[in-house]
């Protein structure tokens, strides 16, 4: 009987326990602290509170999230992460486990490095498939940040070894590219296409080209970059037949289209069918980019070359401006990059004109993309061969 009354003496001096009246009391004292905006003191008195009671207090989840939303207002990143290994030291609901989660990764939702901080905390208590999960989130945003040599540092898990191949490529690790995709088993059977492509940049990059289209030819689903490569492989070593192949596929990918009409015009100019090769360039010089405008560029000296067109046959242009000299319209060109833009003479003028068009609907394309470029006082005319 007196080691009994000792021990429970000795626990009464350390503060296990509180009766009803003194919970209450210590509940409206946390509450209150946390409106008045004490928030220091609020939390440790929830901590008081949690430290206190029995496990099975039907109060202690609420304490317990209210001394989260305390640091939060404090401001304390190291108290705020934390709430991760403290709320997986009580026995609370998985319901308040996951809701701590979420407030504690929407606090630092902005900052990159705090939240893979986060994240890293909350793998340590996950399993399964809401470990991948995480994991492949906290590779993302190593990716997104170009983190290459953390990603390389995550746990061996199959969903993650596509992204440290990529890592790898962008630390221009090539051989080590190379060796990692030797092994189709080393990762998911849907990511065969992106292990090619990565094996073939490799390649690429190692000066190895003809491994790096051979490659690129075993995608089964390739995409507009992949058609791309494969295009200009083929047409620098004169297969054209592929290269048109590849360019008339990419000829339907928007963003490509420019591109496409424009090369598999320079086909048909190689291989001297100038009027061919007018149809495509034509079709490039409808868009307002590099190639659109090299397109242009191209039609002109077909035009002047009288290689395209007969004699007496006319079409329309857009003249921009006029000057005494063809030195001073020559520099007008240059200045502006009117690459699809050439020089001819007007009366007793040297007038700048743009694009070369069958019809006057055409023409009117071209006029209103050098208006909206500041161009002014430009008109459209019907020139003769």
């Amino acid at each position: 009987m007196r080691y009994i009354l000792i021990f429970l003496l000795i626990t009464a001096g350390l503060g296990f326990g509180l009766t009803e009246q003194e919970k209450d009391r210590l509940l409206m004292l946390i509450q209150g602290l946390f409106k008045d905006r004490v928030y220091s003191l609020s939390a440790k008195k929830a901590q008081e509170y949690l430290d206190k009671t029995d496990p099975d207090d039907p109060y202690r989840e609420k304490v317990f999230l209210l001394q989260l939303q305390a640091y939060i207002k404090e401001g304390d990143r190291e108290k705020i992460l934390s709430m991760i290994d403290s709320v997986n030291k009580y026995e609370f609901r998985e319901e308040t486990r996951k809701r701590v989660y979420a407030t504690v990764l929407n606090v630092f939702e902005e900052n990159p490095d705090d939240k893979a901080e986060v994240l890293k905390r909350i793998i340590r208590y996950t399993q399964g498939y809401e470990r991948k999960q995480l994991l492949e989130k906290l590779a993302s945003i190593y990716y997104r940040n170009k983190k290459w040599a953390k990603i390389l540092e995550l746990p061996p898990e199959k969903e993650l070894n596509l992204i440290k191949l990529m890592a790898l490529y962008k630390m221009g690790r090539y051989m080590d590219v190379i060796k990692e995709t030797e092994r189709m088993k080393k990762y998911l059977p849907d990511q065969k296409d992106d292990v090619l492509y990565y094996r073939a940049l490799a390649f690429f990059k190692l000066g190895r080209e003809d491994k790096a289209a051979s490659y690129m030819e075993a995608i089964t689903f390739k995409t507009p970059e992949v058609i791309k490569f494969l295009s200009g492989y083929y047409f620098k070593r004169k297969k054209y037949l592929l290269a048109e192949k590849y360019l008339k596929l990419l000829s339907i990918e928007k963003g490509y289209q420019d591109y496409a009409f424009y090369m598999l015009g320079v086909i048909e100019d190689q291989e001297k069918r100038y009027k061919k090769a007018a149809e495509y360039y034509k079709r490039a010089a409808e868009f307002d980019t590099k190639y659109g405008k090299l397109a242009n560029k191209r039609i002109n000296q077909l035009r002047n070359a009288g290689v395209i067109g007969n004699k007496g046959k006319s079409y329309y242009s857009v003249r921009v401006i006029l000057f005494y000299s063809q030195k001073k319209a020559k520099d007008f060109i240059k200045k502006y990059e009117l690459e699809g833009c050439f020089i001819r003479p007007y009366k007793k003028y040297i007038a700048v004109y743009c694009g070369s068009f069958d019809t006057k609907k055409e023409a009117v394309k071209e006029k209103k993309k050098l208006i909206r470029k500041g161009f002014k006082d430009i008109i459209i005319e019907k020139i003769k061969i």
